[in-house]
């Protein structure tokens, strides 16, 4: 597969220069025009290289920090996705055993792969259980919260879909089978647990999910303390049945950053409580109401500007538990609510999710589960099982950008939003070491970036993702429309290739990745 194609928008200034020597019978003279000659020559390299730097206009200049230390490290399961628990009530319609589908989740590996959700508080396994004559149904969205079983066969099927697509599962166990006095009835998930033992499963664990809207959704109340007890049963449960070295992870809050900050409180006071029980500490979140979102918030700045305040008053949750623990981002897409129809799901999308998984990684966010793999109107396969845009975005990402977290300073960082990271081993050229910068420009015209003190001998590969329209389900690369070969495989990702000292133009509303190869900064070798 070659990378490589050459960008022919700005020849070498270099290339025509030929010395024009005039020679004559004089000595003097001789020495005289060689000299003026030479000088003019000197003149017009020196003009040349000003004029290859000038800065065209609407041009940022971009500075890169090196460093001996990486200024943040992630999972090397960063970018992860959800399958939500409500699919298994209709297991003949989930497309897990469907060469295509498995194909595309096997893409994206490694990662992994949780199957969770609202419906998982009303998941039991191989049971029988009374009909309804009328479903209840979710205050908040509607959807099907009645209790439902899965089967042997169907637990197998999910976790044969992960273990062959190269993904790690997590599993949503059910918080709400309770016993009279409060506390967690464990019987039918170690059963769950048995079973996975039995057929040597490697897998980690969760439970219950959003337990601080348990009230609002199933007109129940769990407190944190109580939840954080029966994470304590189940680690242990985990430990004595062959999993102690599987993780769990929880309390799967959600309303982060709301003006009460309740999601935050519920997860502090579970880890004041839960006697290390859990290895991550684990939120939802999503920017905007699915029913109600229209493509402008999409590019809005303000939105973007959500993500920050969320994650720092989550980080001062934990602080003020006095825990040092992890967070991950385990369920998130851009709306709730099933996701926006005919936004969440096209190119329009793949901004928010490209920012959020450059920022989280900037602020510390171990892992991020996007919802959802399949499913909804924020899936990242559609139910033709054509991916959609935010899936070759996640590719892209998975091939270019590794776990460590490098510095970056961006004079723009409302309209241009750019990270950079090591480059991962699979896209380095000949070992060459490089950096990839990654982001958006939400710009409306071209922006110019121009990277400040880059060695000559840098090449810039830049993979440029647009669109003819915001709303369309299809996406290019460099102008070319993205789609797998005929065999399944990856089509080749074809750069446009820079010099260092070139400015490089940034579509509008356009998200980039741009390897650096050449730059060998002392925290990527470590």
């Amino acid at each position: 597969m070659s990378y490589f194609v050459l960008h022919n928008g700005e020849k070498n200034q270099y290339q025509n220069l030929s010395d024009t020597h005039s020679y004559h019978n004089g000595k003097l003279r001789s020495v005289l025009n060689s000299t003026v000659v030479g000088l003019c020559i000197v003149l017009l390299l020196m003009s040349l290289w000003n004029l290859s730097q000038e800065q065209l206009p609407n041009t940022r200049i971009i500075i890169l920090r090196s460093s001996k230390t990486p200024l943040r490290r992630t999972s090397h399961k960063f970018v992860s996705f959800g399958l939500d628990t409500s699919l298994l009530r209709n297991m003949n319609k989930m497309p897990i055993k469907d060469d295509r589908f498995i194909n595309l989740a096997r893409h994206l590996s490694p990662a992994y792969v949780r199957v969770g959700g609202t419906s998982a508080d009303c998941l039991f396994f191989n049971k029988i259980l009374p009909m309804h004559s009328v479903k209840p149904t979710s205050p908040v969205d509607g959807n099907d919260i009645s209790n439902f079983t899965i089967t042997n066969k169907d637990f197998m099927s999910v976790y044969e879909f992960a273990n062959n697509t190269g993904l790690r599962m997590i599993f949503d166990l059910n918080a709400l089978i309770r016993n009279p006095d409060g506390s967690w009835n464990y019987t039918n998930a170690k059963e769950i647990i048995l079973f996975a033992k039995g057929h040597e499963m490697s897998m980690d664990w969760q439970l219950g999910n959003e337990p601080n809207s348990f009230h609002h959704v199933f007109d129940v109340q769990i407190l944190p303390q109580q939840l954080a007890m029966d994470y304590i049963v189940l680690r242990g449960l985990l430990d004595s049945l062959g999993y102690a070295s599987s993780i769990l992870i929880g309390p799967e809050v959600n309303h982060v950053g709301d003006e009460n900050h309740k999601g935050e409180d519920y997860a502090r006071i579970f880890l004041e409580n839960n006697n290390n029980s859990v290895d991550h500490v684990t939120w939802h979140q999503y920017y905007l109401n699915g029913r109600e979102a229209k493509v402008e918030d999409f590019i809005n700045p303000a939105t973007f500007n959500y993500l920050p305040g969320q994650i720092k008053s989550m980080r001062q949750a934990i602080n003020a538990s006095g825990q040092k623990i992890n967070m991950w981002l385990s369920e998130t897409s851009t709306a709730y609510g099933g996701g926006a129809p005919g936004l969440s799901d096209r190119f329009v999308a793949g901004f928010l999710w490209l920012d959020k998984l450059g920022y989280s990684a900037k602020s510390g966010v171990y892992s991020v589960t996007r919802q959802s793999l399949f499913g909804g109107n924020y899936s990242m396969v559609g139910p033709d099982l054509d991916p959609n845009p935010d899936w070759w975005v996640t590719v892209m990402f998975q091939h270019f950008v590794s776990e460590i977290v490098l510095e970056i300073v961006s004079p723009d960082p409302e309209l241009l939003r750019l990270y950079v990271h090591c480059t991962p081993q699979k896209a380095l050229l000949n070992r060459v070491p490089a950096i990839t910068v990654y982001g958006i420009n939400l710009n409306k015209v071209q922006t110019n970036i121009w990277f400040q003190g880059l060695d000559r001998n840098v090449k810039i590969f830049l993979y440029a993702l647009t669109s003819e329209q915001l709303t369309s389900r299809k996406i290019q690369l460099n102008e070319e429309i993205l789609m797998l070969q005929s065999n399944g495989d990856l089509p080749p990702f074809r750069p446009i290739i820079f010099n260092a000292n070139q400015n490089i133009p940034l579509a509008p509303y356009s998200m980039n990745f741009l390897v650096l190869h050449g730059v060998d900064f002392p925290a990527c070798s470590r």
